[in-house]
Order: C-alpha cells, then sequence, then structure tokens
C-alpha cells in the first residue's frame, strides 16, 4: 500500500546556467549556453520525488498569481500530486532560485523566497485535513520556521511521522526539533546545529545521540557522494552510495528524502531497503542536468535496481572464467604471487585445485591478510614475503584498464604489499572483467595511499595541483585504512593527464599505487 506523504515546503523556479569553472572574484568569463528555466524548491522537489517513487502525495505551499506559478502547476498535475493545499498570493512572487553549475557537476544556489516566506501558520491551519489525513509530513527550512511548527503540531496531535531536512542549514528552536520524529540533514547542516564536526562514524554518532537526547527517533546524515548514515537508539549503519559520474548534484539530496519517504515503513524496518532505494534514486538524478527533470520515477529506479542485481551476476561469471582461464597457464616450479579481492579469490581457488591435482611444485606468497588466510585455508604451500627477494609470476585483479594498459590498483586495502610483490616480480599478470575497461583513465579514481601523520601534507600538495583528493572512508564511515595501517587518498585523473608525468610526480609522496603494465603469459 503506497504511503500518504504530506510535504510543507517551498517551490522555486530555478534560472539554471551551465559553466565550465566559476569565476574568481573580479573576473568575468564567456559561457556558451543560455540560462534555462526549471522546477525547483526543496519543497517541491522532495514533492515530486515522493510521487514518482509511488507515494500517494499531498504539497502545501505558496505561490504567487503569475506566469511561473502557472508553470509549476501544471507540473505538479503531471506527476499526479494532490494540489488542493496549493496558495496562491497577490502580494509576493513564485520563489526564484539562481543556479550556477561547473563542468564536475558541483552547483552554487542563491535563492529569492518570494512567496515561501510569505507562507504563515494560518495558512497551514487551513490546510490541516491534509496532514491529519497523511502517514508522515515532510518539511524544509525555505519557509518560515513558525509555519513549519505549526504544521508539526498539526501532526503530532494526530500521530502523523515528522521529517525535518534541516536545509538551507541554520539553527532551530528547540521546540521544532522537540516536534521532529526523523532528521535529515547533510554533514554541514549537521554541525550547524549540534556543533559537532562530521568526519567518522563515532562523530555521526555523536551527532545523533545530540538528537536523540531532543526525542528524535532517527537521525539520517547524508554525506554526498560516500552515501549516507542512519541512526536509532537501538542501531546504526552506513549505507555506501552507487558510484556514478555526476552532472549535476542539484536536487540529489531532495530525491533521497521524498524517495525514502515512499519507501519507509513508519516503524522503521525496512530502513536500509529504503536507504538503498533512496541511494538509487540519487544516484540517477545526478547523472542528468536540472533539478525537478532529473528527479527519477519509481520504474526507472526499480529497472536500475534489477540491472544492478543481474550485472553483478554476470560479472562475478566472468571474474571467475577469466581466474580459471588463467590459472590454467600458470607454468610449474615458480613462486607465484597471490593478489588481493575478490577477482583474486577466485585465481587461489583455481590454481589451488591445479596444484593438487597435478602435484605441482608451486610456493606462493599472499599480498594481503585475506588471501593469506584464504590460501592458508585450503593448505596451499605459502611463503612469508619478508623472507624472499624474487617472485616468478604475480596474479591480480585490476580496478581500471585502459587501450594502452595502463591501470589502476587500490579497490581494496593491502596497497603497500601488493606493490611490494609487483615489484619483486618478473611478470604481473592482472585478470580484468568487462566492467574494469575504459577507454581512457580520465576520470578514474587513482589511490595514495600515505602515512597517517603525513596525510595531510601530502592531501594539500594534490589539491593544489588540481587532482581533487578524497581520503577514503569505510562504509560505516570511519577512515579506511589499509593493511599496512596507512591512510587512502583518492585523487580523479584529469582528462589531459600525461599518466606518466603523474606516475612520476606521485613517486615523490608516500606509498603510491603505480601503474603496471601486464605481461601475457
Amino acid at each position: 500500500m503506497s504511503k500518504k506523504v504530506v510535504v510543507i515546503g517551498s517551490t522555486n523556479v530555478d534560472k539554471v546556467l551551465n559553466v565550465d569553472k566559476y569565476a574568481l572574484p573580479g573576473e568575468t568569463l564567456a559561457v556558451e549556453n543560455h540560462q534555462e528555466s526549471h522546477g525547483g524548491g526543496k519543497g517541491a522537489n522532495q514533492a515530486i520525488a515522493a510521487a514518482r517513487s509511488g507515494a500517494d502525495t499531498t504539497f502545501i505551499t505558496k505561490l504567487g498569481d503569475d506566469e511561473d506559478a502557472k508553470f509549476m502547476i501544471e507540473g505538479f498535475k503531471k506527476d499526479g500530486m494532490n494540489i488542493d493545499s496549493v496558495i496562491t498570493t497577490q502580494a509576493r512572487q513564485t520563489g526564484q532560485a539562481y543556479i550556477t553549475v561547473d563542468s564536475t557537476g558541483q552547483n552554487s544556489i542563491y535563492v529569492y523566497g518570494g512567496a515561501n516566506m510569505a507562507m504563515t501558520p494560518a495558512d497551514v491551519d487551513q490546510h490541516e485535513d491534509a496532514i491529519k489525513n497523511a502517514d508522515r509530513a515532510i518539511a524544509q527550512l525555505e519557509i518560515p520556521v513558525p509555519t513549519i511548527i505549526e504544521a508539526f503540531k498539526i501532526a503530532k496531535k494526530n500521530e502523523v511521522q515528522t521529517i525535518l531536512n534541516p536545509a538551507p542549514a541554520k539553527k532551530l528552536p528547540e521546540e521544532l526539533l522537540q516536534l521532529t520524529d526523523i532528521i535529515t540533514p547533510n554533514e554541514t547542516e549537521a554541525e550547524a546545529l549540534t556543533g559537532i564536526k562530521v568526519i567518522d562514524d563515532d562523530s555521526m554518532m555523536k551527532n545523533a545521540e545530540y538528537f536523540f537526547k531532543l526525542g528524535i527517533r532517527m537521525v539520517i546524515i547524508t554525506v554526498g557522494d560516500k552515501g549516507s548514515f542512519y541512526a536509532t537508539p537501538a542501531s546504526h549503519a552506513f549505507i555506501p552510495a552507487f558510484k556514478v559520474k555526476a552532472v549535476d548534484t542539484t536536487a540529489a539530496g531532495d530525491t533521497f528524502i521524498g524517495a525514502l519517504a515512499s519507501r519507509l515503513d513508519l516503524n522503521s524496518a525496512n530502513i536500509r531497503d529504503a536507504m538503498l532505494y533512496a541511494n538509487h534514486a540519487s544516484s540517477l538524478t545526478v547523472q542528468v542536468a536540472g533539478a525537478q527533470n532529473s528527479i527519477p520515477y519509481e520504474k526507472d529506479v526499480l529497472d536500475v535496481i534489477s540491472k544492478t542485481s543481474k550485472t553483478k551476476e554476470a560479472i562475478e561469471k566472468e571474474k571467475k572464467q577469466a581466474a580459471e582461464y588463467a590459472a590454467a597457464q600458470v607454468p610449474n616450479h615458480i613462486v607465484l604471487g597471490l593478489g588481493s579481492g575478490s577477482t583474486a579469490a577466485y585465481f587461489v581457488k583455481a590454481i589451488n585445485e591445479r596444484i593438487k591435482k597435478e602435484g605441482l611444485d608451486i610456493q606462493c606468497v599472499a599480498t594481503s591478510v585475506g588471501t593469506e588466510k584464504l590460501a592458508e585455508s585450503l593448505g596451499m604451500p605459502m611463503l612469508d614475503v619478508n623472507t624472499i627477494d624474487r617472485v616468478d609470476l604475480t596474479v591480480d585483479g585490476a580496478d581500471a584498464v585502459d587501450d594502452k594498459l595502463n591501470g589502476i590498483k587500490g579497490g581494496g586495502a593491502a596497497l603497500l604489499f601488493e606493490k611490494l610483490v609487483a615489484t619483486m616480480s618478473d611478470k604481473n599478470v592482472w585478470i580484468v572483467d568487462s566492467t574494469k575497461y575504459h577507454k581512457t583513465l580520465a576520470g578514474q579514481k587513482l589511490p595514495v595511499e600515505v602515512i597517517p601523520f603525513g596525510g595531510m601534507g601530502v592531501f594539500r600538495y594534490l589539491n593544489e595541483a588540481g587532482y581533487k583528493p578524497e581520503f577514503r572512508f569505510r562504509d560505516d564511515g570511519d577512515i579506511l585504512q589499509t593493511d599496512s595501517g596507512n591512510y587512502l587518498i583518492d585523487i580523479t585523473i584529469p582528462d589531459d593527464a600525461d599518466l606518466a608525468k603523474l606516475a612520476h610526480n606521485l613517486k615523490n609522496y608516500t606509498g603510491v599505487v603505480t601503474w603496471i603494465v601486464p605481461e601475457h603469459l
């Protein structure tokens, strides 16, 4: 049965300008694209996201008596929203947002509140029935806070679940927070409310505990393209995002909230599934320029979920077949390096079968703790990496490979060991499934391994060099450590990268993963 959702919030007409980069103070830049108009506003975005994901959605908003209002209402009707509670005023224009989007998909937004800021508690009272008849009520901060408080008072009085998206970030009265069941800030908004900076799993839990003391029952903190964290007094977890190439991040957070509201059971028993659905919806949004036009429909999200599931099965089959083929080519009487990760695990099992069936004289050295445990559990003949100075052949998986056999390793957590064994090897062979092939490595992530106390210096260098560095985090929100106890900084390879020069420059810094050209057996 579809959820009954009422959204109390803002409507804007977005004026969008796409640019290659943001102008510096005093700088004038020419742009090739003209300004486009799209529907927007956090309230409208969230209402549309909920409606497109199948929720029975009512929208309480305030518009001017103008052409922009007519344009927005027509869109609401097409999405099947209940617009009986849309209010019109002649005193203010419909809200406007001026959005600039750069070539990486990042945006800056300037908002004129207009009719949104003229929305009063009395307006809400006139549409009390719309709130009373809902399962959950959602509000944001692009309308006056007293109006939201009045809406949530009506909701609480009628046992309607309340969801507050505290955006844009600002300090809020405790009265509003005490009327909130679920709060959904991003990391910046969470810090603005609690004073606790979001940097890891522990700090997110401290944020959640702050909200719990106010009576809030669930906290969801979104962390951009890394994913989202949820916490209740009984449980918590970090749900990773799906990696896609972002074109425009506008409305991604709003899509997440609306999609989540359409799926989440009132007792929150399906929180993980609901957040995964919302993550998929957001991943589709960021791949399309614009706000409301980029919000996906339920069918689109379910199609992606279905394809992702099928693709995983097909890719695992590819990995296994390629690993078995590689194992069949390995010669006898050698020292063999065993890579790390899921692809290498298939190879380990396949070569172990050959060793046992054919009585091969092959001694193995592992590049990760996980691989070592697997090999030992299979009874394979193992050498200690600290006791050897030469390896005949190492077989491993790769994270990305281009036409020229430039490749990237570093998806796992054993980089230093992998690098040591690869350096000692006479030959290195990579097993690559179809998802790892790319025409160019431009836009791909390259991991840079750094010792913890040197991390910020390397990060600063990479940032100044234009590599867009990001520390890598675990799924639970804590910073990821390699098997050697080091940190990883992911950088993005630029379009015009000279890969040889890039590798040379990065070698001047601690623990960098370099490219290896694989050789055929």
